[in-house]
C-alpha cells in the first residue's frame, strides 16, 4: 500500500520535472518524506518508551495489590474489604493490558514506518543512481548539425540532476548559451543565442547503441529573423577524446 503511495506520488509530479526545475521534484519530494518519516519514527519510539514506563509502574502497583490481597485473605480480613481488594486488582489489571495493547500498537507502527523508510531509500537510491547514468550519458561536448542547411558546430552540455547546462556554437559565428532538462533519455533545450536572444527550442533523445550514442529531434524557432527557417531536426554525436 506505502510502496503505491510512492509511484502515485512520483507520478503526479512527473508533469512538474518536465517544467524545468533545478531539482528533480521527485527525488527531493521523496527525501522530504523521508525525513518527516524519521521524524515521525522518533515520536513513535519516544511514545514507546513512555508506555514501557507506564507499565513497568501498573505492573508493580498490581503485583503490589495483588500480595496485599493474598496477605489479607490468610490473615482472614472480612468480605467487604476483600471485595474493595479485588476491585482495585482489577482495575490494575485491566490497566496493564491496555497498556501491554498499546505498546503492541506502537511497535507494530514503528515496524510499519521503518519499512515505509526503507522502501523510500530504496528509491531515492535508484533514482540517484539513474541521474548518474544520464549524466554519463549527456554531459560533455555533440558535435551537432542542423538541418535544413547543414549547419555545423557543437554543444557543450553539463547535467545536474534533471537540468541542464551549456553552451553552443554553430557555423556562421551563432554561440551562446543553452539550458533545459533531460528526463528518462527526453532532452529538452533552450538556446539563448548573444546576437538574437531566446533563439530556438530543441527536442531530442537519446539513440542508437551505446558504443554509437547520439541525440536526435526537432527544433522550433522562438525567433523568427527575416530570412530564417522556422522549424527543422538536429543530430548530434558525441566527441570522443584524441
Amino acid at each position: 500500500m506505502r510502496r503505491s503511495a510512492i509511484v502515485a506520488s512520483m507520478c503526479l509530479l512527473a508533469a512538474a520535472v518536465v517544467s524545468g526545475q533545478a531539482r528533480d521534484p521527485v527525488l527531493e519530494s521523496l527525501r522530504s518524506q523521508l525525513e518527516i518519516e524519521k521524524r515521525t519514527i522518533g515520536l513513535e519510539l519516544t511514545k514507546l518508551e513512555r508506555v514501557q514506563e507506564l507499565l513497568r509502574d501498573a505492573s508493580e502497583r498490581l503485583m503490589r495489590l495483588s500480595s496485599d490481597l493474598l496477605r489479607a485473605q490468610r490473615e482472614g480480613e472480612d468480605s467487604g474489604k476483600l471485595a474493595e481488594r479485588s476491585i482495585d486488582l482489577g482495575r490494575a489489571e485491566a490497566e496493564v493490558n491496555e497498556l501491554i495493547a498499546l505498546g503492541q500498537q506502537v511497535r507494530q507502527v514503528v515496524a510499519s514506518r521503518r519499512t515505509h523508510i526503507e522502501q523510500i531509500d530504496l528509491e531515492v537510491r535508484r533514482l540517484e543512481g539513474s541521474a548518474q547514468v544520464q549524466a554519463d550519458e549527456l554531459s560533455g561536448k555533440w558535435n551537432v548539425i542542423v538541418e535544413p542547411g547543414g549547419l555545423r558546430g557543437t554543444f557543450d552540455l553539463r547535467l545536474d540532476g534533471t537540468l541542464v547546462n551549456g553552451t553552443y556554437q554553430l557555423s556562421g559565428g551563432w554561440k551562446g548559451s543553452l539550458r533545459g532538462t533531460f528526463i528518462g533519455g527526453n532532452l529538452r533545450l533552450e538556446r539563448i543565442d548573444t546576437q538574437l536572444g531566446f533563439a530556438a527550442t530543441y527536442l531530442g533523445r537519446l539513440a542508437g547503441p551505446e558504443a554509437d550514442r547520439r541525440l536526435e529531434g526537432s527544433w522550433e524557432a522562438t525567433n523568427l529573423a527575416a530570412g530564417m527557417p522556422a522549424s527543422g531536426t538536429w543530430v548530434g554525436r558525441r566527441e570522443t577524446s584524441r
